[in-house]
């Protein structure tokens, strides 16, 4: 401390003294309420367009489609007996269709002479499904039935497939079959019986609610021919 004398007036100088401890932090305040959302900016740009993909492979260099789309699927509803094979009426007939494409096949024989007539060349997919019995009396032993496709008027080879029918009681015993072939326009097939017995076709099957499909066609075509 000290003391001056300055035109009669006397003054006061003190040294600073030491920095005091820093206090307590106080606690966090509360947070404030988020503000307004502010205006949607403008919209950027529209980028470049990509490069265009690689065409297809069901497609040529021209862009022509080669898919095929021919199919059809016909079956029998009503009780049949096919004659043994070789007999006049060793084929089945079918008097349903539940799909087709109708520009590619004729269907006005297939009631009468069970033939399915093709208007369009290609590789077809044709799978047959029948359900069938030995006509009793049942022979013993008893033997196996078979039945097949007939590309205008020749054996499809590995067409054929068999059922069996193990007792007198059997009302149908199912079988199929399938093959992938090529067809021309203007060809037919049929199903037909080829064992040397007469089987018999009925829709009314014990235990059935509804009547079964006896036999049934699905024809698909997988490639078409150039």
């Amino acid at each position: 401390m000290c003391n001056e004398h300055n035109e009669g007036r006397k003054h006061w100088c003190c040294e600073q003294g030491p920095q005091g401890v820093p206090g307590v932090q106080g606690q966090q305040g509360i947070q404030g309420q988020i503000g307004p959302q502010g205006s949607t900016g403008l919209t950027g740009m529209q980028g470049t367009q990509g490069l265009q993909g690689i065409p297809g492979k069901d497609c040529h260099e021209h862009g022509k489609c080669e898919c095929c789309e021919t199919h059809a699927n016909v079956y029998a509803s009503k009780q049949q007996t096919i004659a043994p094979y070789a007999s006049p009426i060793d084929y089945v007939v079918f008097d349903q269709i539940n799909s087709i494409s109708s520009a590619d096949f004729d269907l006005s024989m297939m009631g009468t002479t069970g033939d399915v007539k093709f208007l369009k060349s290609a590789i077809y997919n044709i799978q047959w499904v029948l359900q069938g019995r030995i006509t009793p009396p049942v022979p013993n032993p008893v033997p196996s039935w078979s039945f097949g496709l007939w590309l205008n008027g020749i054996l499809i080879p590995g067409s054929i497939y068999s059922g069996f029918t193990q007792a007198p009681g059997d009302d149908a015993c199912h079988s199929t079959g399938s093959v992938l072939i090529k067809v021309n326009s203007g060809d037919s097939i049929k199903l037909r019986n080829a064992c040397v017995s007469s089987i018999d076709l009925n829709p009314n099957v014990n235990g059935s609610v509804f009547p079964i499909t006896i036999a049934s066609l699905v024809i698909v075509c997988v490639k078409n021919s150039r």
